[in-house]
This record gives C-alpha cells, sequence and structure tokens, in this order.
C-alpha cells in the first residue's frame, strides 16, 4: 500500500549543515524535483491493502546514486549506512533504518517499467527547459554505443552439448557419451555431428523433459545459430554479435540515444547487438520532442544517412549535418555534376544529359528503383574520352545509372564540402564523450545482468544520472557567474561609497 507522506527532520539531520553547498548532490537536488515519480508509478501498488509501502521517490533516488557512482546493490546501500551525503539525497534522517538491498531489486522488477524509465528522463528534460537549464531549439546528437553480454559466448558445438546435458538430466539418465566436438579439426564438421547428435537426443527425449526439449528446439530453430550470428550463451539468450568495425566483433547489446549540444540526453533506445543505427529514429525523435525540444540542428555519422531520417527531418523543418554516405551515394563526382533546376547530370568532358528514365532492378530477392540519364550521343560518339568513359559497352551513349535519391543526395554531399558544415559539425564531438563518460565511470561499458530489459534498465538509468551530473555542473558555472557578478557589484558599490564619502570629507574641510 503506497501512502504518501510529509518528510520531518530531527535533531540529528543538523549534522546535514556539513555538507557543502556545492556538493553535487545539492546541485541536483535545487535544480530538478523528483516529485513527479509518485504519480508515475503508483498504478503499479495497491491503493487499501499491504504494509505501508517505501517512498518510491527515495528508491529511485537510489537507484540514481547507484548509477551516479557505478555501485552494486549490496555497496550503494553500504555507503548510504556512512555517507552523510547520500542519506540527505534520498531524504531520511542519520539515524533512519535503511531499505533491504533486496528492495531495489524488486522495484526494478515489479514497479519499474522501460515506459516509466523514459518519462522520468522527459520530465528531467522537461524541466531543464522549463527553468532555461538548456535551450529547447538545441541542436541534437545521435549515436549508438555497444555493450559488452554478462556472460561469454560459447561455439555453437558447446551450447549444443549443454542442451544436450540439461535433457539428460532432467530425463534422469546418468550414463550417456557426448561426442567429442574438440577432437573435430573442421569446425563445420564439428558443428554438424552435434547437431545431429542433439536432434537424436530431442526425439528419444520423453515428457519429462518437455521444457528443456523445447529450449533446445527454439536455439535449434534460429537460423543464425549454426552460423554463428544467433544465440552464443544459455545464460543471456537476448544478446547477439554485432560489429565494432569491419574487422572487430562484439556479443551483447547496442544502445542508441539523443543528445543535445549541451551534453543532456532526451532519448534511449537498447537492443540487441546486430541492430542497425537509425532503425529505431521514430522513437527516439517522438521522445525528444515530448521532452520540449525543437529539433532544429540534428548531427549524426554516417550510420544515419538513410532516406528515411533525412525525410523526417525534412518534415521537422531541420538542419541535417549528417556525412554522405558512399554506400548510400554512388556518384563519381570528380566526373559528374548535378543541375536540381534542369534535374541534369554533367559530365566534367562539357556533355550533359537530355534523356531521363526510371526503371528496376533486383539484387539479392530485393528489388531497387533507378533513373537512368541519357547523355547526348551525338557528342558522346565524337568525344575522345569515350573509351575511358564508356568503356567495352555496346551503347552508343553514356548511360548514367544512380538511385532514385542520387539528385537529392548530390545536395547534401555539396553542403558537406562547406565551411558552414565543418564548423557546425564540431558539435557533434560531445556525443563521442558521453559515450567513454558512461563506460568509464557509470559501469555502461558491460551489462550488470542479463536479458534485454536488465540492459535496458540499466542504459537509461545511466543516461538519467550523466544527465543529473551534467545539470549539476551547468548550475554551478551559472552560480559562479551570478556570485562573480554579485561580487563585481559590490565592488562597485563599496568604490562609490568610499569616494563619496571622501568627496564629502574633503568639502567639510574646506568649509
Amino acid at each position: 500500500m503506497l501512502n504518501r507522506e510529509a518528510k520531518q527532520y530531527n535533531f540529528y539531520s543538523t549534522l546535514y549543515h556539513r555538507i557543502p553547498e556545492k556538493h553535487i548532490l545539492k546541485l541536483i537536488n535545487s535544480a530538478i524535483s523528483f516529485k513527479f515519480i509518485y504519480d508515475l508509478v503508483k498504478d503499479s501498488y495497491c491503493s487499501h491493502f499491504g504494509r505501508p509501502a517505501k517512498d518510491p521517490e527515495m528508491i529511485v533516488r537510489i537507484l540514481i546514486l547507484q548509477r551516479l557512482y557505478d555501485l552494486s546493490d549490496e555497496r550503494v546501500m553500504e555507503e548510504l549506512q556512512v555517507n552523510l551525503a547520500y542519506m540527505w539525497f534520498i531524504g531520511i534522517n542519520p539515524d533512519e533504518e535503511l531499505p533491504d538491498k533486496s528492495l531495489l531489486s524488486k522495484f526494478r522488477t515489479l514497479r519499474l517499467k522501460e515506459t516509466s524509465l523514459d518519462d522520468i528522463l522527459t520530465e528531467i528534460v522537461r524541466q531543464c527547459i522549463e527553468k532555461g537549464i538548456i535551450s529547447e531549439e538545441s541542436g541534437i546528437s545521435v549515436d549508438a554505443t555497444h555493450i559488452e553480454a554478462n556472460t561469454t559466448k560459447k561455439v555453437p558445438e558447446r551450447i549444443m552439448k549443454h542442451l544436450a546435458k540439461k535433457i539428460f538430466k532432467a530425463e534422469g539418465i546418468e550414463n550417456y557419451e557426448i561426442p567429442d566436438y574438440k577432437s573435430i579439426e573442421d569446425h563445420t564438421e564439428a558443428k554438424r555431428v552435434m547437431k545431429d547428435f542433439l536432434e537424436g537426443v530431442i526425439e528419444n527425449a520423453t515428457e519429462k523433459s518437455e521444457a528443456e526439449v523445447a529450449e533446445a528446439k527454439e536455439v535449434l530453430g534460429s537460423p543464425l545459430f549454426i552460423e554463428q550470428r544467433g544465440i552464443r550463451s544459455l545464460v543471456d539468450k537476448e544478446a547477439r554479435v554485432g560489429k565494432k568495425s569491419r574487422t572487430q566483433y562484439f556479443y551483447g547489446y547496442k544502445s542508441e540515444y539523443c543528445m543535445t549540444t549541451e551534453g543532456i540526453i532526451t532519448a534511449v533506445g537498447v537492443h540487441d547487438g546486430a541492430y542497425r543505427d537509425g532503425t529505431d529514429y521514430e522513437n527516439l525523435f517522438k521522445a525528444t520532442i515530448d521532452s520540449g525540444i525543437k529539433i532544429k540542428n540534428f548531427f549524426g555519422d554516417k550510420a544515419y544517412f538513410i532516406p528515411q531520417i533525412l525525410n523526417e527531418l525534412k518534415e521537422l523543418k531541420a538542419k541535417a549535418f549528417i556525412p554522405v554516405s558512399a554506400s548510400s551515394y554512388k556518384v563519381d563526382e570528380e566526373l559528374y555534376s548535378y543541375n536540381k533546376d534542369s534535374d541534369q547530370w554533367f559530365c566534367k568532358y562539357g556533355n550533359e544529359t537530355e534523356k531521363k528514365t526510371k526503371s528496376k532492378k533486383s539484387k539479392r530477392g530485393k528489388e531497387y528503383e533507378t533513373y537512368n540519364y541519357s547523355f547526348k550521343k551525338d557528342q558522346c560518339k565524337n568525344c575522345p574520352h569515350r573509351d575511358e568513359c564508356i568503356g567495352k559497352a555496346k551503347t552508343a551513349r553514356k548511360i548514367l545509372k544512380v538511385s532514385v535519391n542520387a539528385p537529392e543526395y548530390y545536395e547534401y554531399s555539396q553542403f558537406e564540402k562547406t565551411e558552414e558544415f565543418r564548423q557546425k559539425y564540431m558539435e557533434r564531438s560531445g556525443i563521442e564523450r558521453k559515450n567513454a563518460e558512461m563506460k568509464r565511470f557509470h559501469g555502461l561499458a558491460r551489462a550488470k545482468g542479463y536479458g534485454l530489459r536488465s540492459v535496458s534498465l540499466q542504459a537509461k538509468f545511466t543516461a538519467i544520472a550523466v544527465n543529473l551530473k551534467r545539470i549539476a555542473k551547468i548550475v554551478s558555472s551559472s552560480n559562479d557567474d551570478i556570485f562573480l557578478i554579485i561580487r563585481i557589484i559590490e565592488a562597485k558599490i563599496k568604490f562609490k561609497a568610499k569616494w563619496f564619502a571622501g568627496t564629502v570629507g574633503r568639502l567639510a574641510k574646506s568649509v
């Protein structure tokens, strides 16, 4: 049962006067109100029956401390017993008993939902705009960072071995023999042998191992399993293999987020490691706009140079600062240039297109639309560079085949070369520093638990913690500026008072 009770400090709370006014937790508390937490989670509690529940605002504050200082459930409760600033931040008296550490896990599991954390993040950003801490017309950067799974990835042979052993254990079979896949030098052959063995075990299983058989079928049913791109651990089945670079792989999850140029995260999305950057842009944009941010400038790396995002930014009337992706735009600009007014391409030897058609082509089971721009036939025939341009093709003229988006992408390509783009794009560098900060100082480099939901809670609480940390810094800087102005004014007043007193004294003597 959830009751909202007024907090009352006792005699021992005078110890809190020892906490400096510029302590990060005091700055956070002065800038952001967490009163909204109660209304956010009250529907997950019974309103009339049960024991009085711990204040949800207090529990959320403890979870924020946990991510702010990268502490485990056990360690954060230990620190709360001795740290005055922590006690003051969660709103208890120094002599009060703390909740049991198990309550943190229960709260995350039963009370908090991913949508609740999104709402907390949105409300914090909204308060920042309302109080003038950040501008509502901030530029927005988007990036994704990988999170290593809290388990080791295993080869398919080993996973199939464990699945077979679980079935044998459920069946009560003690004497069994499993093929020695390590002795097979050919990795492909070893996988085939273990797969045949596991399928045989499944076929001979009884109702005793129904759950274990279902798990084995689920794993084998994934087309990516044998190719080592699917499930690589039975402890964390939702983690996936992803790419850090062209040659580097990782096993785990991806966190993608929007951040203002002032360093405040506005939205977070968490996905498995195989996630393609930019796919979830709609939810990120919506959460950012819901927080009160008007997207005027958008910064992203080449992964975000995709038609859907560019079109969405056009609708929002936002300027896109995204380097052109060579995989999306494949026109050699040293040979060809484009005029959007006449919808023509020009070659560097002086020829121009006179005809445009549309066609479809199939590639890897997908259909793609292209524009075919035909250059003037007479000029192509008499061009001294004909062999270099057309090669062995039997056509009389050069036909330039481009994607349907190529004419539009040409404009982005030209904008990328301007000084305005280069100067403005430097504002995106803050998001790389934020990635490093969350990983190095707040534990986001590796998952703390298992499964997508657990990692999602971790990533979103980390975003909330670094936001509060950044807000404290902004508020502290603003206060320093105010104090400096006050000191300057006081100095001027003292100077004028001293000058006035001196002038009066001199006049008195002369009289």
